[in-house]
Parts: structure tokens; C-alpha cells; sequence
């Protein structure tokens, strides 16, 4: 059943009498389980207000040249035109719902706000209508809205209940996070990495670990194996090339990483791996 909180899907409602879409509808909503290291494209747009929640796990929004990072329960508020990347810290599960219509304007926050302790109301949105378009597909337009209507109340309620000071990862672990997503196949471990944001290793592997759940080490290998799986879909490519563009000193080691990672070899995934044009001529690597 769609309920289960371990498979993608996406879901868009059919459109409500024009009444009821200029005050509040729903285009799409989506569940997102994701591995640490896995990314999700997506695109925002100017007319909507697009939710990203953190219902399990911790994650990362890039959006407008900015990174946001999401703890389990926090939700990201859209409402800029242009994309965006969701990438896991740690395995997550993701829900995204995209609203469109003069309420949202009302009752949420500016964009690029971050709401606390309210993925739990996009998610019990997110699942009454993955059990109504399992049960009467497609779902409703109008039933859409009134649920919608019940996650906007409550995630306004949030807001209003929200101290001040948002909890966020610190400037450190966000400032790793993004320097490991940028430019992991160039940096040389932990080292290098504790070095450039000028701490000790303990200092850093512990503030991650305790922000994030993750080791940054885990963490730079989970970005690493998953560009490389990437690298594995195209056509005429090379264990060796795989391994030095995404970062691994050696063909040798990348293997054993890999085998560790998937349980499967490089040769083996590149076998099995469905070929794609070149990753290089793509902007972002989806999850599939």
C-alpha cells in the first residue's frame, strides 16, 4: 500500500471547481525515502508555496543559492520560481507538498522559513490523501483542499507558537555539509576538511555526528558512492574514471568502498545499471 513510508510516489488531486482552487488547492504532494547521500530535483514555482518536511532523519534544501538543512520534524517554506535540490545527511524520509491559491499566502511564513515540530502535519496530510487516491482514484480536488486547509491551520498554529531563535544545525556542521556537497570529490577526508573550517577532527566528528547523526567521514563517503553509481549509468565508462571523479584515491579501494556501500561490485552494478546519457551533461543526479 502507498501508506508504507519506504516507497516513492506522487500524487496530484484532480483541480476544484475554480471557487475553491483561487482560495486553496493542491498540485501535487510526493513521499520521498531517501538513502544518506541521495538527491531529489525539484522545482519550485512563483504561484505555489512548496513544503519540504523532514519526517524522518536530517536532510538539506538547496534553493536560491543557499543551503537549508532540515532536522526530523522541520519543515521548508518555497515560494520563489526556480529549482531546487533535496539531498540526505542521513537515511530520511522526505514529504513535499506543493499548494497553490490565496491562503497559503496568509497563514504561512516567508519563504526560505523553517518551521518547527510541523512535518508531522504535512505528513498525516501527505498519507490521507495517498489512502484516498488508493481508495477512489484520482482524489478529489475538493477533498484535497479541506485537508489541505487542516495541515495550513495547524502549521500556522506552529508558527505562532515558534520561539524566536529557530533550531538549526550550527554554522559549523552546516558550513561542512556544504562544503562536502560541493566539492567531495576533491577533498581529501576528514583532514582536510577539519583543517579548511579551522577546528580538530574530535571537534567536527562530534558536532556532526551529534547534529546530524552521521560521521562526516560516512558522510562524504555516502555523497561519493552515490555520484559514482551515477557515473556507473553511462555509456563507455571506466571503473578507474569512476573512482578519481568521484574521489577515491584508487580503483582498488573504490571498489571495496562500493562493495561495502551496495553490496555488489562495481563491475557488477555497471552490468546491471540502466545506461543514461553522460551525468556531466546533467545539472542534477536524480535518485534514480
Amino acid at each position: 500500500m502507498r501508506t508504507h513510508q519506504n516507497e516513492t510516489y506522487e500524487i496530484k488531486p484532480a483541480a476544484p471547481d475554480a471557487a475553491i482552487h483561487a482560495v486553496l488547492s493542491i498540485r501535487f504532494v510526493q513521499s520521498l525515502p531517501l538513502t544518506a547521500g541521495t538527491r531529489w530535483a525539484g522545482e519550485a514555482k512563483a504561484d505555489s508555496y512548496t513544503l519540504i518536511a523532514a519526517v524522518r532523519g536530517n536532510l538539506t534544501v538547496s534553493a536560491y543559492e543557499r543551503y537549508t538543512h532540515l532536522a526530523m520534524g522541520q519543515v521548508l517554506v518555497l515560494c520563489q520560481d526556480g529549482p531546487y535540490t533535496i539531498q540526505a545527511v542521513s537515511d530520511c524520509l522526505c514529504m513535499s507538498v506543493c499548494l497553490e491559491g490565496e491562503l497559503p499566502a496568509r497563514l504561512l511564513a516567508l519563504d526560505g522559513t523553517v518551521l518547527s515540530g510541523s512535518a508531522p502535519a504535512v505528513r498525516e496530510a501527505v498519507l490521507a490523501l495517498a489512502v484516498l487516491e488508493q481508495e477512489h482514484p484520482p482524489v478529489d480536488g475538493a477533498l484535497a483542499s479541506s485537508y489541505a486547509y487542516t495541515m495550513l491551520v495547524k502549521l500556522h498554529h506552529a508558527r505562532s507558537c515558534q520561539q524566536p531563535r529557530d533550531v538549526r544545525v550550527s554554522p559549523l556542521v552546516e558550513s561542512a555539509i556544504a562544503i562536502i556537497q560541493e566539492e567531495f570529490p576533491f577533498l581529501e577526508g576528514l583532514d582536510e576538511l577539519s583543517e579548511r573550517l579551522e577546528v580538530s577532527k574530535a571537534h567536527l566528528s562530534r558536532s556532526f555526528m551529534r547534529e546530524t547523526g552521521v560521521t562526516p567521514g560516512k558522510y562524504i563517503t555516502y555523497v561519493r558512492i552515490e555520484y559514482a553509481k551515477l557515473l556507473l549509468r553511462d555509456e563507455g565508462t571506466t571503473i578507474s574514471y569512476v573512482a578519481e571523479a568521484s574521489g577515491f584515491a584508487n580503483a582498488n579501494y573504490f571498489a571495496k568502498v562500493f562493495r561495502k556501500q551496495t553490496g555488489m561490485s562495481p563491475s557488477e552494478y555497471l552490468e546491471g545499471a540502466p545506461k543514461e546519457q553522460p551525468a556531466s551533461r546533467r545539472l542534477l543526479p536524480p535518485i534514480f
